[in-house]
């Protein structure tokens, strides 16, 4: 993701509980990069500087980093990616979705948008690989859009999925995609919406 926001000069902020690594990931991607600003800090300091926080770590951690950030992300507008997974096979958390568990540890001190569940990490790392559509969930339609005129930077199409009640299917979506790559020896199944606008 770092990668494609930076090509088309999105200054990308990488964060990480222990800074020293956010600093390496950034010192191993800046040669892959021909334009655009790429730094890394401590989570803390990497918010302070953030309009969109991404919080894309495992579902294990998932509680906890969104706790750890809670009183700081006012003005901010959170894109949570993440997919409640076991073994590769998605199960609903008990907030009904991953994104409902941050709007609920978060209490409306920042929207909390839902978005890029389905797309390939493989296709991320590679600038020219087609990317599939990215649904976008949520309550808040003004950070939605928002959300959405980034991603479209990135080179995907972007499709307004509802409200945040719909992240359980989006976020879903994903172990029904990992098991289509292992069956199809794949690495870049995506979704694809057709139908609409063509």
């Amino acid at each position: 993701m770092a990668l494609r926001l930076a090509a088309p000069g999105v200054k990308v902020i990488i964060g990480s509980r222990d800074p020293a690594k956010a600093r390496a990931v950034v010192d191993s991607l800046r040669p892959k990069i021909n334009q655009g600003v790429i730094e890394g800090y401590a989570n803390q300091e990497a918010v302070q500087q953030a309009e969109f926080v991404v919080i894309a770590v495992p579902y294990e951690g998932h509680a906890a980093m969104v706790a750890g950030l809670k009183g700081q992300l006012r003005d901010k507008t959170v894109i949570d990616a993440v997919v409640p997974l076991n073994k590769g096979r998605p199960f609903v958390p008990p907030a009904g979705s991953a994104l409902q568990e941050a709007q609920e540890i978060l209490g409306g001190e920042a929207p909390v948008i839902g978005a890029l569940h389905n797309i390939s990490a493989v296709g991320l790392q590679d600038a020219a690989s087609s990317l599939g559509d990215v649904l976008v969930c949520g309550d808040d339609a003004a950070a939605k859009k928002k959300v959405m005129e980034l991603i479209k930077r990135i080179g995907a199409r972007t499709f307004d999925a509802g409200p945040a009640s719909h992240g359980y299917v989006i976020e879903g979506l994903t172990g029904v995609l990992i098991y289509l790559n292992r069956k199809y020896k794949s690495k870049h199944a995506s979704v694809r919406v057709t139908g609409i606008g063509e």
